[in-house]
Protein backbone atom coordinates (compact mmCIF):
# COMPACT_ATOMS: atom_id res chain seq x y z
CA UNK A 1 0.00 0.00 0.00
CA UNK A 2 1.32 3.57 -0.84
CA UNK A 3 2.06 5.91 1.53
CA UNK A 4 -0.63 7.87 0.51
CA UNK A 5 -2.94 5.26 1.25
CA UNK A 6 -1.69 4.16 4.28
CA UNK A 7 -2.35 8.31 5.47
CA UNK A 8 -5.95 8.04 4.14
CA UNK A 9 -6.65 4.23 5.61
CA UNK A 10 -5.56 5.77 9.05
CA UNK A 11 -7.82 9.01 8.61
CA UNK A 12 -10.76 6.66 7.77
CA UNK A 13 -10.24 4.40 11.06
CA UNK A 14 -10.20 7.69 12.83
CA UNK A 15 -13.15 9.03 11.31
CA UNK A 16 -14.60 6.04 11.97
CA UNK A 17 -13.79 5.62 15.67
CA UNK A 18 -14.93 9.09 16.14
CA UNK A 19 -18.08 9.18 14.12
CA UNK A 20 -18.71 5.82 16.76
CA UNK A 21 -18.26 7.91 19.73
CA UNK A 22 -20.36 10.58 18.60
CA UNK A 23 -23.36 7.89 17.67
CA UNK A 24 -22.79 6.56 20.96
CA UNK A 25 -22.63 9.56 23.21
CA UNK A 26 -24.48 12.38 21.13
CA UNK A 27 -26.91 9.55 19.14
CA UNK A 28 -27.97 8.31 22.52
CA UNK A 29 -29.56 11.67 24.10
CA UNK A 30 -30.38 13.71 21.27
CA UNK A 31 -31.53 10.94 18.82
CA UNK A 32 -33.02 8.79 21.31
CA UNK A 33 -36.30 6.67 19.86
CA UNK A 34 -37.55 7.48 23.11
CA UNK A 35 -37.03 11.49 22.54
CA UNK A 36 -38.43 11.56 18.95
CA UNK A 37 -41.78 9.50 19.28
CA UNK A 38 -42.64 11.89 22.08
CA UNK A 39 -41.49 15.44 21.18
CA UNK A 40 -44.55 17.19 21.72
CA UNK A 41 -45.19 16.03 25.21
CA UNK A 42 -41.71 16.44 25.94
CA UNK A 43 -42.07 20.10 24.95
CA UNK A 44 -44.91 20.56 27.09
CA UNK A 45 -43.58 18.76 30.26
CA UNK A 46 -40.03 20.50 30.18
CA UNK A 47 -41.15 24.17 30.07
CA UNK A 48 -43.79 22.78 32.74
CA UNK A 49 -41.22 21.23 34.96
CA UNK A 50 -39.31 24.59 34.37
CA UNK A 51 -42.16 26.82 35.33
CA UNK A 52 -42.95 25.16 38.53
CA UNK A 53 -39.50 24.25 39.20
CA UNK A 54 -37.92 27.73 38.90
CA UNK A 55 -41.64 29.22 40.66
CA UNK A 56 -40.59 26.80 43.51
CA UNK A 57 -37.42 27.79 43.75
CA UNK A 58 -37.40 31.85 43.78
CA UNK A 59 -40.70 31.25 46.08
CA UNK A 60 -38.30 29.27 48.63
CA UNK A 61 -35.33 31.57 48.41
CA UNK A 62 -37.62 34.31 48.57
CA UNK A 63 -38.80 32.98 52.15
CA UNK A 64 -35.81 31.97 53.24
CA UNK A 65 -34.46 35.70 52.61
CA UNK A 66 -37.37 37.23 54.00
CA UNK A 67 -37.03 35.36 57.45
CA UNK A 68 -32.88 36.02 57.52
CA UNK A 69 -33.96 40.00 57.06
CA UNK A 70 -36.39 40.06 59.47
CA UNK A 71 -33.94 37.65 61.94
CA UNK A 72 -31.15 40.16 61.19
CA UNK A 73 -33.04 43.40 61.52
CA UNK A 74 -34.64 42.25 65.11
CA UNK A 75 -32.00 42.49 66.38
CA UNK A 76 -30.43 45.58 64.34
CA UNK A 77 -33.23 47.41 65.90
CA UNK A 78 -32.64 45.78 69.34
CA UNK A 79 -28.96 47.00 68.86
CA UNK A 80 -29.60 50.68 68.23
CA UNK A 81 -32.53 50.61 71.00
CA UNK A 82 -29.93 49.62 73.29
CA UNK A 83 -27.14 52.23 71.82
CA UNK A 84 -29.33 54.70 72.90
CA UNK A 85 -30.46 53.56 76.15
CA UNK A 86 -26.51 52.93 77.58
CA UNK A 87 -25.06 56.85 76.00
CA UNK A 88 -25.61 58.95 78.84
CA UNK A 89 -24.99 55.85 81.81
CA UNK A 90 -22.09 54.91 79.62
CA UNK A 91 -20.47 58.45 79.95
CA UNK A 92 -21.93 58.97 83.94
CA UNK A 93 -20.35 55.51 84.20
CA UNK A 94 -23.57 54.22 86.08
CA UNK A 95 -23.17 50.72 85.84
CA UNK A 96 -26.83 49.96 87.77
CA UNK A 97 -28.67 51.82 84.12
CA UNK A 98 -26.43 49.37 81.85
CA UNK A 99 -27.32 46.90 84.28
CA UNK A 100 -31.23 47.75 83.86
CA UNK A 101 -30.52 47.79 79.72
CA UNK A 102 -28.71 44.55 79.82
CA UNK A 103 -31.46 42.79 80.90
CA UNK A 104 -34.07 44.01 79.15
CA UNK A 105 -32.06 43.46 75.97
CA UNK A 106 -31.65 39.70 77.66
CA UNK A 107 -35.73 39.56 78.48
CA UNK A 108 -36.34 40.24 74.90
CA UNK A 109 -33.80 38.88 72.88
CA UNK A 110 -32.26 35.72 74.39
CA UNK A 111 -28.48 37.03 74.02
CA UNK A 112 -25.63 34.00 74.43
CA UNK A 113 -23.93 36.69 75.84
CA UNK A 114 -24.26 40.78 76.12
CA UNK A 115 -21.45 42.95 76.82
CA UNK A 116 -20.91 46.99 77.55
CA UNK A 117 -17.25 48.12 77.08
CA UNK A 118 -15.90 51.70 77.88
CA UNK A 119 -13.58 53.69 75.52
CA UNK A 120 -10.08 51.85 76.38
CA UNK A 121 -12.30 48.22 75.36
CA UNK A 122 -12.76 47.48 79.10
CA UNK A 123 -15.50 45.46 80.25
CA UNK A 124 -17.99 47.78 82.10
CA UNK A 125 -20.99 45.15 82.23
CA UNK A 126 -21.43 42.09 80.99
CA UNK A 127 -24.10 39.10 81.39
CA UNK A 128 -21.44 36.81 82.34
CA UNK A 129 -20.33 38.70 85.94
CA UNK A 130 -16.82 37.01 86.02
CA UNK A 131 -15.39 38.98 82.77
CA UNK A 132 -16.32 42.37 84.18
CA UNK A 133 -13.24 45.15 84.41
CA UNK A 134 -11.38 42.93 81.96
CA UNK A 135 -10.06 43.96 78.55
CA UNK A 136 -11.89 42.74 75.66
CA UNK A 137 -10.67 40.51 73.00
CA UNK A 138 -11.33 40.49 69.96
CA UNK A 139 -11.81 36.00 69.34
CA UNK A 140 -9.57 35.05 66.36
CA UNK A 141 -12.37 33.11 64.55
CA UNK A 142 -14.77 36.08 63.54
CA UNK A 143 -15.83 36.30 60.59
CA UNK A 144 -17.73 39.52 59.22
CA UNK A 145 -21.09 38.79 57.65
CA UNK A 146 -22.17 42.78 56.65
CA UNK A 147 -22.18 45.97 57.96
CA UNK A 148 -25.51 47.52 58.94
CA UNK A 149 -26.72 51.16 60.29
CA UNK A 150 -23.07 51.38 61.82
CA UNK A 151 -23.52 47.50 63.45
CA UNK A 152 -20.89 45.08 62.41
CA UNK A 153 -22.50 41.81 62.39
CA UNK A 154 -20.40 38.52 62.55
CA UNK A 155 -20.01 35.27 63.22
CA UNK A 156 -18.09 33.89 66.02
CA UNK A 157 -17.92 31.24 69.18
CA UNK A 158 -18.47 32.19 72.41
CA UNK A 159 -17.63 29.51 74.55
CA UNK A 160 -17.70 26.66 72.17
CA UNK A 161 -21.43 27.89 70.89
CA UNK A 162 -21.63 29.19 67.56
CA UNK A 163 -23.23 32.97 67.56
CA UNK A 164 -24.42 35.45 65.79
CA UNK A 165 -22.87 38.80 67.18
CA UNK A 166 -24.02 42.38 66.61
CA UNK A 167 -21.64 45.25 67.91
CA UNK A 168 -22.09 49.42 67.75
CA UNK A 169 -19.99 51.80 68.87
CA UNK A 170 -21.80 54.19 71.35
CA UNK A 171 -21.12 58.09 70.08
CA UNK A 172 -21.68 61.19 72.48
CA UNK A 173 -20.88 64.58 70.34
CA UNK A 174 -19.34 62.02 67.59
CA UNK A 175 -16.81 61.11 69.82
CA UNK A 176 -16.71 57.10 70.62
CA UNK A 177 -17.20 56.58 74.03
CA UNK A 178 -17.57 52.76 73.78
CA UNK A 179 -19.86 49.98 72.48
CA UNK A 180 -22.06 47.06 72.77
CA UNK A 181 -21.94 43.36 71.72
CA UNK A 182 -24.10 40.71 71.88
CA UNK A 183 -24.35 37.67 70.31
CA UNK A 184 -27.49 35.45 69.71
CA UNK A 185 -27.66 31.66 68.88
CA UNK A 186 -26.74 31.24 65.36
CA UNK A 187 -28.33 27.28 65.32
CA UNK A 188 -31.87 29.13 65.62
CA UNK A 189 -31.15 31.00 61.77
CA UNK A 190 -29.12 27.68 60.76
CA UNK A 191 -31.88 25.55 61.62
CA UNK A 192 -34.01 27.74 59.49
CA UNK A 193 -32.11 27.85 56.69
CA UNK A 194 -31.62 24.11 56.90
CA UNK A 195 -35.44 23.45 56.46
CA UNK A 196 -35.17 25.85 53.78
CA UNK A 197 -32.34 24.29 51.99
CA UNK A 198 -34.33 20.96 52.33
CA UNK A 199 -37.74 22.25 51.11
CA UNK A 200 -36.12 23.74 47.98
CA UNK A 201 -34.16 20.37 47.76
CA UNK A 202 -37.17 18.41 47.74
CA UNK A 203 -38.65 20.58 45.17
CA UNK A 204 -36.51 19.78 42.75
CA UNK A 205 -36.59 16.24 43.46
CA UNK A 206 -40.25 15.91 43.73
CA UNK A 207 -40.14 18.22 40.28
CA UNK A 208 -37.76 15.97 38.23
CA UNK A 209 -39.45 12.81 39.46
CA UNK A 210 -42.82 14.02 38.48
CA UNK A 211 -41.48 15.02 35.06
CA UNK A 212 -39.65 11.73 34.82
CA UNK A 213 -43.03 9.88 36.24
CA UNK A 214 -45.35 11.92 33.48
CA UNK A 215 -43.13 11.38 30.39
CA UNK A 216 -43.11 7.76 31.24
CA UNK A 217 -47.19 7.27 31.89
CA UNK A 218 -47.51 9.34 28.72
CA UNK A 219 -45.09 7.43 26.90
CA UNK A 220 -47.11 4.16 27.99
CA UNK A 221 -50.60 6.02 26.88
CA UNK A 222 -48.85 6.81 23.15
CA UNK A 223 -47.36 3.70 22.68
CA UNK A 224 -50.42 1.63 23.60
CA UNK A 225 -52.51 4.43 21.32
CA UNK A 226 -50.52 3.80 18.37
CA UNK A 227 -50.09 0.46 18.64
CA UNK A 228 -54.54 0.22 18.68
CA UNK A 229 -54.20 2.48 15.72
CA UNK A 230 -51.57 0.61 13.91
CA UNK A 231 -53.88 -2.65 14.80
CA UNK A 232 -56.77 -1.29 13.35
CA UNK A 233 -55.01 -0.12 10.16
CA UNK A 234 -53.23 -3.59 9.41
CA UNK A 235 -57.01 -4.97 10.10
CA UNK A 236 -57.99 -2.63 7.72
CA UNK A 237 -56.09 -3.96 4.77
CA UNK A 238 -55.43 -0.48 3.72
CA UNK A 239 -53.07 2.41 3.31
CA UNK A 240 -54.78 5.31 1.56
CA UNK A 241 -56.67 4.55 -1.79
CA UNK A 242 -54.25 1.08 -2.16
CA UNK A 243 -55.48 -2.26 -0.60
CA UNK A 244 -52.48 -4.60 0.65
CA UNK A 245 -52.84 -8.09 -0.46
CA UNK A 246 -49.65 -10.06 0.91
CA UNK A 247 -46.10 -9.47 2.39
CA UNK A 248 -43.84 -10.03 -0.62
CA UNK A 249 -40.61 -9.53 0.95
CA UNK A 250 -38.99 -8.23 4.54
CA UNK A 251 -35.16 -7.01 4.58
CA UNK A 252 -32.87 -5.36 7.40
CA UNK A 253 -34.91 -2.01 7.21
CA UNK A 254 -38.23 -2.12 5.51
CA UNK A 255 -40.93 -4.85 4.70
CA UNK A 256 -42.57 -4.95 1.23
CA UNK A 257 -46.30 -5.41 0.76
CA UNK A 258 -47.93 -6.35 -2.64
CA UNK A 259 -51.12 -3.54 -3.25
CA UNK A 260 -54.15 -2.95 -5.32
CA UNK A 261 -55.33 0.72 -6.56
CA UNK A 262 -58.77 0.21 -8.01
CA UNK A 263 -60.34 3.60 -8.98
CA UNK A 264 -64.27 4.00 -9.23
CA UNK A 265 -63.63 4.18 -12.85
CA UNK A 266 -62.76 0.54 -12.81
CA UNK A 267 -59.29 1.48 -13.25
CA UNK A 268 -56.50 -0.98 -11.72
CA UNK A 269 -52.56 -0.66 -10.62
CA UNK A 270 -50.55 -3.32 -8.62
CA UNK A 271 -48.37 -1.71 -6.82
CA UNK A 272 -45.49 -2.57 -3.82
CA UNK A 273 -45.74 -0.51 -0.64
CA UNK A 274 -42.43 -0.15 1.51
CA UNK A 275 -42.57 0.53 5.15
CA UNK A 276 -40.00 1.00 7.60
CA UNK A 277 -40.19 -1.79 10.18
CA UNK A 278 -41.86 -0.88 13.58
CA UNK A 279 -38.39 -0.77 15.41
CA UNK A 280 -37.16 1.35 12.97
CA UNK A 281 -40.16 3.95 12.73
CA UNK A 282 -39.58 6.05 16.01
CA UNK A 283 -35.68 6.04 14.66
CA UNK A 284 -35.59 10.06 13.06
CA UNK A 285 -32.28 8.69 11.34
CA UNK A 286 -34.14 6.50 9.66
CA UNK A 287 -37.12 8.05 9.03
CA UNK A 288 -35.44 10.70 6.98
CA UNK A 289 -33.30 8.40 5.03
CA UNK A 290 -36.81 6.22 4.25
CA UNK A 291 -38.91 10.10 3.29
CA UNK A 292 -35.19 11.29 1.74
CA UNK A 293 -35.21 8.22 -0.73
CA UNK A 294 -38.55 8.60 -1.83
CA UNK A 295 -38.13 12.04 -2.75
CA UNK A 296 -35.51 11.76 -4.52
CA UNK A 297 -36.50 8.78 -6.21
CA UNK A 298 -39.55 10.17 -7.43
CA UNK A 299 -37.81 12.61 -9.40
CA UNK A 300 -36.24 9.90 -11.84
CA UNK A 301 -38.52 8.68 -14.53
CA UNK A 302 -36.22 5.95 -16.62
CA UNK A 303 -37.47 2.63 -17.70
CA UNK A 304 -34.11 1.39 -15.96
CA UNK A 305 -35.24 2.82 -12.63
CA UNK A 306 -37.97 1.58 -10.29
CA UNK A 307 -40.38 4.15 -10.22
CA UNK A 308 -42.08 6.36 -6.99
CA UNK A 309 -45.70 7.22 -7.04
CA UNK A 310 -46.48 8.23 -4.18
CA UNK A 311 -45.47 8.88 -0.02
CA UNK A 312 -48.19 7.93 2.30
CA UNK A 313 -47.69 8.84 6.05
CA UNK A 314 -50.32 7.48 8.26
CA UNK A 315 -50.54 7.11 12.11
CA UNK A 316 -46.80 8.01 12.20
CA UNK A 317 -45.56 5.21 10.04
CA UNK A 318 -43.99 6.21 6.20
CA UNK A 319 -45.05 4.10 3.08
CA UNK A 320 -43.08 4.90 0.27
CA UNK A 321 -45.99 3.33 -3.17
CA UNK A 322 -43.76 2.46 -5.91
CA UNK A 323 -43.77 0.44 -9.04
CA UNK A 324 -44.21 -3.25 -8.51
CA UNK A 325 -41.39 -5.01 -10.32
CA UNK A 326 -42.96 -9.07 -10.76
CA UNK A 327 -39.15 -11.03 -10.91
CA UNK A 328 -36.44 -11.43 -8.98
CA UNK A 329 -33.08 -9.18 -7.71
CA UNK A 330 -29.66 -10.09 -9.52
CA UNK A 331 -28.78 -11.52 -6.13
CA UNK A 332 -31.38 -14.54 -6.01
CA UNK A 333 -30.99 -15.34 -9.61
CA UNK A 334 -26.98 -15.90 -9.28
CA UNK A 335 -28.07 -18.06 -6.18
CA UNK A 336 -30.15 -19.71 -7.67
CA UNK A 337 -27.67 -20.15 -10.87
CA UNK A 338 -24.58 -20.97 -8.85
CA UNK A 339 -22.56 -20.47 -11.97
CA UNK A 340 -21.81 -17.40 -14.22
CA UNK A 341 -24.41 -16.38 -16.38
CA UNK A 342 -23.89 -16.19 -20.55
CA UNK A 343 -22.02 -13.35 -22.03
CA UNK A 344 -24.95 -11.82 -23.94
CA UNK A 345 -26.95 -11.71 -21.18
CA UNK A 346 -24.37 -10.73 -18.95
CA UNK A 347 -23.82 -7.66 -21.55
CA UNK A 348 -27.68 -7.20 -21.45
CA UNK A 349 -28.08 -6.66 -17.79
CA UNK A 350 -25.31 -4.26 -17.76
CA UNK A 351 -25.87 -2.21 -20.47
CA UNK A 352 -29.46 -1.51 -18.98
CA UNK A 353 -28.24 -1.13 -15.72
CA UNK A 354 -25.29 1.86 -16.70
CA UNK A 355 -28.23 3.56 -19.01
CA UNK A 356 -30.00 3.85 -15.28
CA UNK A 357 -26.73 5.16 -13.66
CA UNK A 358 -26.45 7.36 -16.48
CA UNK A 359 -29.71 8.77 -16.11
CA UNK A 360 -29.70 9.31 -13.06
CA UNK A 361 -25.99 10.79 -12.55
CA UNK A 362 -26.96 13.49 -15.22
CA UNK A 363 -30.34 14.51 -13.84
CA UNK A 364 -31.08 17.82 -13.68
CA UNK A 365 -33.12 20.16 -11.38
CA UNK A 366 -36.47 20.59 -13.40
CA UNK A 367 -36.65 24.52 -11.85
CA UNK A 368 -33.10 25.55 -12.57
CA UNK A 369 -31.34 23.20 -15.06
CA UNK A 370 -28.95 22.71 -12.76
CA UNK A 371 -27.21 18.50 -12.21
CA UNK A 372 -28.50 16.91 -9.14
CA UNK A 373 -25.23 14.76 -9.01
CA UNK A 374 -26.79 11.67 -7.88
CA UNK A 375 -24.82 9.15 -6.47
CA UNK A 376 -26.37 5.99 -5.40
CA UNK A 377 -24.14 4.39 -3.44
CA UNK A 378 -25.17 1.26 -3.01
CA UNK A 379 -25.41 -0.25 -6.32
CA UNK A 380 -25.45 -3.80 -6.00
CA UNK A 381 -27.25 -7.16 -6.74
CA UNK A 382 -29.54 -6.82 -4.58
CA UNK A 383 -30.44 -3.65 -5.87
CA UNK A 384 -31.15 -4.83 -9.31
CA UNK A 385 -34.54 -6.10 -9.66
CA UNK A 386 -35.16 -8.10 -12.95
CA UNK A 387 -38.93 -8.60 -14.49
CA UNK A 388 -40.41 -11.90 -15.79
CA UNK A 389 -41.21 -10.17 -18.46
CA UNK A 390 -37.86 -8.99 -19.02
CA UNK A 391 -37.33 -5.56 -17.49
CA UNK A 392 -34.18 -4.36 -15.64
CA UNK A 393 -35.02 -2.27 -12.70
CA UNK A 394 -32.17 -0.09 -10.42
CA UNK A 395 -34.10 0.39 -6.94
CA UNK A 396 -33.28 1.44 -3.35
CA UNK A 397 -32.01 5.49 -3.74
CA UNK A 398 -31.79 5.40 0.33
CA UNK A 399 -28.40 6.23 0.99
CA UNK A 400 -27.73 8.13 -2.22
CA UNK A 401 -26.22 11.40 -2.31
CA UNK A 402 -27.86 14.56 -4.24
CA UNK A 403 -26.88 17.95 -4.60
CA UNK A 404 -31.02 19.06 -3.74
CA UNK A 405 -30.25 16.90 -0.31
CA UNK A 406 -28.87 17.25 2.79
CA UNK A 407 -25.81 14.39 3.54
CA UNK A 408 -27.03 11.77 6.52
CA UNK A 409 -23.71 10.72 6.26
CA UNK A 410 -20.99 11.30 8.77
CA UNK A 411 -17.23 11.67 7.27
CA UNK A 412 -15.87 8.46 6.59
CA UNK A 413 -18.60 6.69 7.53
CA UNK A 414 -18.78 3.88 4.67
CA UNK A 415 -22.49 3.55 3.56
CA UNK A 416 -23.32 0.76 1.06
CA UNK A 417 -22.30 -2.91 1.23
CA UNK A 418 -19.12 -3.24 2.39
CA UNK A 419 -18.20 -5.77 -1.15
CA UNK A 420 -19.10 -3.49 -3.66
CA UNK A 421 -17.31 -0.31 -2.06
CA UNK A 422 -14.78 1.70 -4.27
CA UNK A 423 -11.28 2.29 -3.21
CA UNK A 424 -12.45 6.01 -3.00
CA UNK A 425 -15.06 5.24 -0.35
CA UNK A 426 -12.92 2.48 1.29
CA UNK A 427 -10.76 4.96 1.94
CA UNK A 428 -12.66 7.65 3.05
CA UNK A 429 -11.88 10.00 0.16
CA UNK A 430 -14.64 12.19 -1.85
CA UNK A 431 -16.55 10.01 -3.91
CA UNK A 432 -18.93 11.10 -7.22
CA UNK A 433 -20.62 8.96 -9.99
CA UNK A 434 -17.98 6.70 -10.78
CA UNK A 435 -17.99 5.08 -7.33
CA UNK A 436 -21.53 3.43 -8.88
CA UNK A 437 -19.58 2.48 -11.82
CA UNK A 438 -16.75 0.20 -9.90
CA UNK A 439 -19.70 -1.43 -8.12
CA UNK A 440 -21.34 -1.58 -11.92
CA UNK A 441 -17.98 -3.22 -12.31
CA UNK A 442 -17.84 -5.71 -9.92
CA UNK A 443 -21.23 -7.06 -10.42
CA UNK A 444 -20.14 -7.26 -14.13
CA UNK A 445 -17.65 -9.44 -13.14
CA UNK A 446 -19.10 -11.61 -10.78
CA UNK A 447 -22.06 -12.45 -12.91
CA UNK A 448 -19.64 -13.69 -15.50
CA UNK A 449 -17.87 -15.21 -13.14
CA UNK A 450 -19.97 -16.69 -11.02
CA UNK A 451 -17.99 -15.74 -7.56
CA UNK A 452 -18.04 -13.09 -5.04
CA UNK A 453 -14.90 -10.74 -5.82
CA UNK A 454 -14.39 -9.48 -2.92
CA UNK A 455 -15.41 -10.79 1.28
CA UNK A 456 -14.78 -8.17 3.59
CA UNK A 457 -15.45 -8.84 7.42
CA UNK A 458 -16.19 -5.07 8.44
CA UNK A 459 -15.51 -1.83 7.30
CA UNK A 460 -11.38 -1.79 8.79
CA UNK A 461 -10.60 -4.95 6.45
CA UNK A 462 -12.38 -3.21 3.53
CA UNK A 463 -10.39 -0.05 3.97
CA UNK A 464 -7.11 -2.29 4.58
CA UNK A 465 -7.50 -4.74 1.42
CA UNK A 466 -9.68 -2.64 -1.49
CA UNK A 467 -7.24 -0.30 -2.28
CA UNK A 468 -4.37 -3.03 -2.59
CA UNK A 469 -6.33 -5.95 -3.43
CA UNK A 470 -5.21 -6.93 -7.25
CA UNK A 471 -7.96 -8.10 -8.90
CA UNK A 472 -7.43 -11.03 -11.61
CA UNK A 473 -8.40 -10.27 -15.06
CA UNK A 474 -11.80 -12.32 -16.14
CA UNK A 475 -10.61 -13.28 -18.86
CA UNK A 476 -8.21 -15.60 -16.81
CA UNK A 477 -11.58 -17.31 -15.06
CA UNK A 478 -13.33 -17.86 -18.04
CA UNK A 479 -11.89 -18.90 -21.34
CA UNK A 480 -14.85 -18.18 -23.72
CA UNK A 481 -14.70 -14.22 -22.74
CA UNK A 482 -13.26 -12.35 -25.68
CA UNK A 483 -10.87 -9.75 -24.55
CA UNK A 484 -12.88 -6.98 -25.44
CA UNK A 485 -14.72 -7.57 -22.71
CA UNK A 486 -12.64 -8.38 -20.53
CA UNK A 487 -10.97 -4.78 -20.71
CA UNK A 488 -14.59 -3.36 -20.47
CA UNK A 489 -14.79 -5.17 -17.36
CA UNK A 490 -11.11 -4.59 -16.24
CA UNK A 491 -11.56 -1.00 -17.20
CA UNK A 492 -14.72 -0.61 -14.88
CA UNK A 493 -12.27 -1.80 -11.54
CA UNK A 494 -9.85 0.85 -12.18
CA UNK A 495 -8.41 1.24 -8.58
CA UNK A 496 -7.86 5.25 -9.50
CA UNK A 497 -11.39 7.16 -10.93
CA UNK A 498 -9.69 9.07 -14.12
CA UNK A 499 -8.79 5.80 -15.26
CA UNK A 500 -11.77 4.13 -14.39
CA UNK A 501 -15.37 4.77 -17.01
CA UNK A 502 -15.90 8.45 -16.35
CA UNK A 503 -19.71 8.02 -17.15
CA UNK A 504 -22.48 5.27 -17.81
CA UNK A 505 -22.67 6.35 -21.08
CA UNK A 506 -18.90 5.11 -21.80
CA UNK A 507 -20.06 1.55 -20.82
CA UNK A 508 -23.01 1.83 -22.69
CA UNK A 509 -21.56 2.80 -25.92
CA UNK A 510 -18.39 0.45 -25.63
CA UNK A 511 -21.12 -2.40 -24.85
CA UNK A 512 -22.80 -1.52 -28.37
CA UNK A 513 -19.90 -1.91 -30.00
CA UNK A 514 -18.95 -5.35 -28.56
CA UNK A 515 -22.41 -6.28 -29.24
CA UNK A 516 -22.21 -5.47 -32.97
CA UNK A 517 -18.19 -7.25 -33.11
CA UNK A 518 -19.79 -10.25 -31.51
CA UNK A 519 -22.96 -10.55 -33.24
CA UNK A 520 -25.10 -10.50 -30.27
CA UNK A 521 -29.06 -9.59 -31.01
CA UNK A 522 -30.04 -10.18 -26.49
CA UNK A 523 -33.01 -8.37 -25.87
CA UNK A 524 -35.97 -8.18 -23.36
CA UNK A 525 -37.46 -11.22 -25.07
CA UNK A 526 -34.78 -13.31 -24.08
CA UNK A 527 -34.02 -12.31 -21.01
CA UNK A 528 -38.04 -13.10 -20.22
CA UNK A 529 -37.25 -16.75 -21.69
CA UNK A 530 -34.09 -17.12 -19.27
CA UNK A 531 -36.06 -15.72 -16.20
CA UNK A 532 -39.49 -18.47 -17.35
CA UNK A 533 -37.28 -21.14 -18.41
CA UNK A 534 -35.24 -20.59 -14.74
CA UNK A 535 -38.71 -21.10 -12.72
CA UNK A 536 -38.08 -17.75 -11.17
Amino acid sequence: MAVTEKVLTSITWMKLLATGTYRNMLGRLLKNQFIYRNKKPLVIYLLLFIIVSFAGHISIRSYQENYKNAFMNAKIQAANNLGEKVGTPLLENDILTLNVALGELEKKNNPIFTAILDHEGKIIAHSDPDVIGNTYTIPKDVKILKTVDDISIDRRKYKGKATISFTKEILFSKVRIGEIIFGVDAQKLDKIIKTYNMLLAGLWVLTIMGFIGAMFLTDRYLKKKRARQLEEFEKSGKIGPYILTKKIAQGGMAELYLAKHIREDGFKRIVAIKKILPHLAQNPDFVKMFIREARLAAMLQHPNIVQIFDLIKIHNSSFIVMEYVDGKNLAEIMAHEKQGLPIDLSIFLIQKISSGLYYAHTKKNADTNEPLNIVHRDVSPQNILISLTGEIKIVDFGISKARSEPSFTQAGVLKGKLSYLSPEQALGKETDHRADLYALGIIFYEILSGKRLYHFKNAIEACTLLPKTEVTPIIELRSDIPKGLNDIVMKCLEKDPAVRYQSGKEIYIDLSNLKKQLNITYDESNLAEFMTQGNF
